[in-house]
C-alpha cells in the first residue's frame, strides 16, 4: 500500500475503494449491489491490520458525500475510529511526527460520520461509445497538427485499416488498427495498397537490443463520435485483412486523437516511426 500524505485519500487503498464505489455506480448499480461487487473486488483488505480501517474509512466518508451511508458502513468506521491505536504502525518509520496529522484527519471524519448525511445525489452513467466502422475498412486521415507542420507533411495524408476492436476504460468498444508505412498527397488505389508495406510500431533501434521485436497494431482510443476528426477522414472503402502482414496481433500502443483529452500522439508518432523506419532501410 503506498501512503504520500496524512489526509484520508492520501494512500492507495482509500483512493482504490472512492474510485471502485462511484465507478460501480456509473455503471447502474444500486447501492445494495455496489456495496456487494466493493467486496467481492477490494474485500481481500478485510481482516489486513493497517488497511482495514482505511477500507471503512473511504467507504463511509465516499458513502455519505453521496448521500448513501448505511448503518452497517457506519459502524463499522465508528469502531475503528473510536479503536486507531493498531493502525498508526504506518507512521512509526517518520518518528510520530505525522501521527497527530493523522488523528486530526480521523477526528474529522468522526465527526462528519456522526452529522446527518446530505439527501442521496444522482449519479450519472457512463455514455460508452462502440466504433461502428466495420473490421476491413481503411480510411485516410489527414496531418493537420501542428508537428506535421514542422515536419513539412502538413495536409498529406496517413492511411490505417481496421483490423479487430478492444475495450477502453470503462467500457468503450475502439477499433484496432494498423497503419500502412505511407504519407502522401494523392490517395493510393487499392491495388496499389495492397503492395505497400505496413508500419512497424517500434523504432528500429529496438532491434539491436530486442532482436524479437514485433507489433504493427495500436488501438485508437475514440471515448465519443465527437472527438473522431470526421473532417480529417477519407472513406477508402472495405478491403480483405492479410493477417499475415502483421508482426505479431498484439497491441502495441494506444492512440488518441490530436484533440483527445487523452493524448495527443498520434499525429506526432507516426511521423517519427515512418522518418525512422525510412532512415533505416536507406541507411
Amino acid at each position: 500500500m503506498g501512503v504520500w500524505g496524512t489526509a484520508l485519500y492520501s494512500n492507495d487503498t482509500a483512493s482504490d475503494i472512492r474510485g471502485d464505489y462511484v465507478d460501480l455506480l456509473r455503471r447502474g448499480n444500486s447501492n445494495e449491489e455496489a456495496l456487494k461487487k466493493l467486496m467481492e473486488k477490494d474485500g481481500d483488505c478485510i481482516g489486513i491490520e493497517e488497511e482495514e480501517p482505511l477500507f471503512w474509512y473511504a467507504l463511509a466518508d465516499t458513502l455519505w458525500n453521496y448521500g448513501r451511508l448505511t448503518p452497517e458502513v457506519k459502524e463499522k468506521a465508528l469502531y475503528f475510529l473510536d479503536h486507531p491505536e493498531a493502525e498508526l504502525a504506518r507512521w512509526e518509520d517518520d518518528g510520530g511526527k505525522y501521527v497527530e496529522a493523522w488523528m486530526r484527519t480521523l477526528e474529522k471524519l468522526k465527526t462528519k460520520l456522526l452529522s446527518p448525511q446530505p439527501p442521496e445525489k444522482k449519479v450519472s452513467k457512463y455514455r460508452l461509445y462502440k466504433c461502428t466502422w466495420q473490421v476491413g475498412d481503411v480510411y485516410a486521415y489527414r496531418l493537420e497538427s501542428e508537428y506535421s507542420k514542422e515536419k513539412g507533411l502538413y495536409g498529406k495524408y496517413i492511411i490505417f485499416q481496421k483490423v479487430g476492436e478492444t475495450d477502453c476504460w470503462p467500457g468503450h468498444i475502439i477499433p484496432v488498427i494498423f497503419v500502412y508505412r505511407w504519407i502522401g498527397e494523392s490517395l493510393p488505389t487499392k491495388e496499389e495498397l495492397a503492395c505497400l508495406p505496413i508500419l512497424k510500431q517500434y523504432y528500429p533501434c529496438a532491434l539491436k537490443k530486442y532482436p524479437d521485436t514485433t507489433g504493427s497494431l495500436v488501438a485508437l482510443m475514440i471515448g465519443s463520435k465527437k472527438i473522431t476528426p470526421v473532417s480529417q477522414l477519407t472513406f477508402m472503402g472495405n478491403m480483405p485483412i492479410n493477417e499475415s502482414r502483421f508482426d505479431s496481433k498484439k497491441i502495441c500502443d494506444y492512440f488518441g486523437w490530436e484533440k483527445s483529452r487523452w493524448n495527443v500522439k498520434l499525429e506526432r508518432e507516426i511521423i517519427n516511426l515512418y522518418f525512422a523506419w525510412q532512415e533505416y532501410d536507406n541507411a
